[in-house]
């Protein structure tokens, strides 16, 4: 496989392994949450890392995984408790994470390959650059990175297709799905779970700072046009792919960083759509929420 056809297929991937479930944290308003995961997950990262010795290991994925899904019902209880108001448990407990993380990368991992640079706005064309390829027998089929984000699509498809009714229900209208018993705290744990295992995974693609644009941009672009719950999921994912290959169009003529393009261009088509429909805007965010639940 070649290099450009490898870094096309990456951030393609990374763009769809990310919008699926941003677009119920984007309908839930919970699209902060994926920065103060993507945070989390660094100290989790660095542990796994230091453990196994290299950031591919499955252990390293499995410990920032729990990290940022223990650290997410953390915060949960804290505020609950009522010690803290609003959205103080975040920025109480993730900043200090993420400095915890940056603090371990740079003493205790020196040895491991991780720059801080990927952990801010992860490398792409790195990646596909790096020796881990999947190859069966005389055939390259790319980044190993790749592989491991479609397993991750491929769960979270399965989970949102399974779980779909009582996501839904529970999305517009959490107090019906309680009352008819619905399992919504099991199925609410499960798509954090998912959020923070999409995080990791596309830790080394997009960093920190990046996968919250390309989980939280697309989805809200959607919103701005879909009238059902379902169109806003096949647009969230067509502007991701359109986004992604622009992205990486423009990184390549222009010789610059392609998550960094992929996010641009995740805001321009945003502030595009949203000039577009700023007359009848609310309208139509109106209906894509309440079509649902009719």
């Amino acid at each position: 496989m070649s290099l450009i056809l490898a870094v096309a297929l990456l951030a393609v991937v990374t763009a769809l392994t990310c919008a699926l479930p941003g677009t119920f944290l984007v309908l839930r308003h919970q699209s902060m949450l994926v920065e103060a995961m993507s945070h989390a997950v660094l100290p989790g990262i660095a542990l796994g890392a230091l453990i196994s010795g290299t950031t591919r290991s499955p252990v390293m994925v499995v410990a920032a995984s729990l990290m940022g899904l223990v650290v997410v019902l953390g915060a949960e209880q804290l505020r609950r408790s009522g010690l803290v108001g609003g959205d103080a448990d975040q920025g109480l407990v993730f900043p200090a994470l993420f400095a915890v993380g940056v603090i371990m990368l740079s003493t205790s991992l020196s040895k491991v390959h991780i720059s801080q640079n990927t952990v801010l706005t992860g490398d792409l064309n790195l990646l596909a650059l790096t020796p881990g390829r999947l190859v069966v027998g005389r055939y390259d089929l790319g980044p190993s990175t790749m592989w491991s984000l479609l397993t991750v699509l491929a769960l979270t498809a399965a989970y949102l297709t399974v779980f779909y009714p009582v996501l839904k229900v529970s999305t517009f209208d959490p107090i019906t799905a309680r009352t008819m018993g619905l399992p919504v705290r099991w199925v609410d744990l499960g798509l954090m779970l998912l959020v923070s295992l999409t995080v990791v995974v596309a830790f080394s693609t997009a960093g920190a700072i990046l996968v919250v644009a390309l989980m939280v941009v697309p989805p809200a672009t959607a919103l701005l046009v879909a009238r059902s719950l379902p169109g806003m999921i096949a647009l969230s994912l067509a502007v991701a792919v359109g986004s992604a290959l622009l992205g990486f169009w423009v990184a390549l003529r222009l010789d610059l960083a392609t998550s960094s393009m992929m996010a641009v261009v995740d805001g321009v088509v945003f502030l595009a759509v949203l000039l577009l429909t700023r007359g009848g805007g609310r309208r139509r965010v109106h209906r894509a929420l309440s079509a649902p639940v009719a």
